[in-house]
């Protein structure tokens, strides 16, 4: 090989990883933003508050979402609840516009059950 094909081959491997590093700078910065604008769309979500009343833990992930306005959980400590929130996934906590109780099974037998049909 000849010096100056040597030396384009040496440049060209040293500036490769500055460019790719340039590149995923930018790449990092869309997809903070991104998640931002995300984030004041409301979304639903289900889950048991904590027992603190300051925490839900979604049935989907079982993911901890802080609750940065607990007191819009005053008096449902510990139940299963639907909620209406704006969602900040960066910080893991949801901002809560309305909540729902859900309503537990029934336990035990089901008369209506298809196996009990004949």
């Amino acid at each position: 090989m000849n010096k100056a094909t040597l030396f384009s081959v040496v440049t060209f491997l040293a500036i490769q990883p500055t460019a790719a590093k340039a590149q995923n700078t930018d790449s990092a910065q869309h997809h903070s933003s991104v998640a931002r604008k995300g984030s004041t769309k409301p979304s639903f979500l289900s889950g048991e508050i904590g027992k603190d009343g300051k925490t839900i833990r979604a049935d989907r992930d079982s993911r901890i979402w802080r609750v940065s306005n607990p007191e819009t959980l005053n008096d449902i400590d510990a139940r299963h609840v639907r909620v209406r929130a704006q969602v900040d996934a960066i910080h893991g906590q949801i901002h809560i516009l309305s909540v729902s109780a859900i309503a537990d099974e029934r336990a035990g037998i089901k008369l209506d059950d298809a196996a009990f049909r004949r």
